[in-house]
């Protein structure tokens, strides 16, 4: 087996939000994570996220950030004071031609619902790059705020349900 250790400092999550009138974009900050490896398959893996590090990359105005700020971390989306962590725990990683169908199990506000992502992994001896994208029905993990689904006759105030994580990982043997 070979573990290889996250580098979180090396390493990026880049998230972004959809609505109708446009989208916003941001990063968060891995807080640890590793991944193992028997052959060439993903044996298993853990990425703890930490949700205080929530940053919004599109809104300059300092009021209009603040006010999405706290709108983030308040209970509307990710009740940061009381979750201060989301966790993906990866159960297998089959290879697949150039690139790694992963499944694990995502856990944000201490929900858990399976996830199934691709992503290319390589690894160089010592060290690990994986790169991917994850696509998060936030509904699953009672997050309603602006949905379609809970809401109706949102109009241009409706807020898409998927939001996606695009991620960077350099590991370290």
């Amino acid at each position: 087996m070979t573990k290889f250790n996250i580098q979180t400092e090396s390493s990026t999550v880049n998230w972004t939000g959809k609505k109708v009138l446009g989208l916003h974009t941001g990063t968060i900050q891995i807080k640890s994570g590793f991944l193992s490896f028997e052959k060439e398959e993903i044996i298993n893996g853990e990425i703890v996220i930490d949700m205080t590090s929530i940053i919004i990359t599109d809104i300059a105005d300092r009021a209009i950030y603040k006010e999405f700020f706290d709108h983030l971390n308040n209970d509307d989306f990710f009740s940061v004071n009381q979750f201060k962590t989301a966790s993906l725990k990866i159960r297998s990683g089959r290879k697949e031609a150039s690139h790694y169908r992963i499944n694990g199990d995502l856990t944000i506000k201490d929900i858990t619902h399976p996830i199934q992502f691709i992503a290319t992994v390589e690894i160089f001896t010592d060290f690990l790059h994986a790169l991917g994208e994850i696509k998060i029905d936030r509904t699953l993990y009672n997050i309603r705020y602006g949905s379609g689904k809970f809401l109706p006759n949102l109009g241009d105030k409706l807020i898409y349900d998927e939001f996606v994580l695009q991620f960077k990982l350099i590991g370290q043997r």
